[in-house]
């Protein structure tokens, strides 16, 4: 066997066993998958009489995208979770011993991950339909979307594992990771457009890669408010800049930090 098809089978073996750890697990995956119906609910349905959006006819369709982002965002963020219960049980050491290349075991890691992430993706994507939203550009534009929803999702997976591996411990990635995501989430575009915040807090909302990636897909759907003036050449280039800067970041630095996890 070549060193790269070894390599492609350890990367399926760690895959595999982060997915059937979810089914032994399965509030790791239910609860990300509440997530985006319980808010779609709260703020798209029970809200939306009294919430407006200046340029916005449907609040439910302006509020799917960001919505659909942080729903990826949380769940993404579990992987931390996950990371320091395999440091804290020993199993990073048991791998450690074993012919199997750092590289393999995290790609394989964050590939099951990903699958979750895709799973999450098409719940929060079903529960906006169903309150209203649509895209208005087509096929492609749709697909384009969901790959740019993916590929955050993937950059933010990395950087929950370099969380995983540098906490003492699941209790402290379960309060760091809500600590890290919540004021990234809702400090955003996801609910209101920035323009209608405070202005201490406007270039903050702005600046968020969150808000980054919510504008782009909502310029790409054909979400966005009228009037907004974002425009597809600025928002689209710094959405996947940002997510190639957390990509660069977090992959090197997680595969040191798993050659230097501490022992249980």
């Amino acid at each position: 066997m070549s060193e790269l098809a070894a390599a492609a089978q350890d990367v399926w073996v760690t895959a595999r066993r982060g997915l059937l750890r979810g089914r032994r697990e399965p509030r790791l995956l239910v609860l990300p998958l509440l997530q985006p119906v319980l808010f779609m609910l709260l703020f798209g349905v029970v809200l939306s009489g009294v919430v407006a959006v200046p340029g916005v006819a449907s609040y439910p369709g302006f509020l799917a995208p960001g919505l659909l982002v942080q729903a990826v965002a949380i769940t993404a963020g579990l992987a931390a979770v996950g990371v320091a219960q395999d440091v804290r049980g020993g199993v990073v050491d048991r791998f450690r011993t074993l012919p199997v290349p750092a590289s393999a075991v995290l790609f394989g890691r964050t590939a099951a991950d990903l699958v979750r992430i895709a799973m999450t993706a098409a719940v929060a994507a079903a529960t906006g339909v169903i309150a209203g939203w649509r895209v208005h550009s087509g096929p492609a534009a749709a697909a384009a979307g969901f790959l740019l929803v993916l590929t955050f999702g993937y950059a933010v997976t990395w950087l929950s594992v370099v969380v995983g591996l540098s906490v003492r411990g699941p209790g402290a990635a379960r309060v760091l990771v809500p600590v890290c995501l919540i004021p990234l989430t809702f400090v955003s575009n996801v609910l209101a457009p920035p323009d209608t915040m405070p202005s201490w807090l406007r270039p903050l909302a702005e600046a968020n890669p969150v808000s980054v990636v919510v504008t782009a897909l909502r310029l790409l759907w054909g979400n966005e408010p009228a009037g907004s003036g974002a425009t597809p050449p600025s928002a689209y280039p710094l959405a996947l800049t940002w997510i190639a800067a957390a990509l660069l970041l977090a992959i090197p630095l997680a595969l040191h930090r798993y050659r230097r996890a501490p022992a249980p």
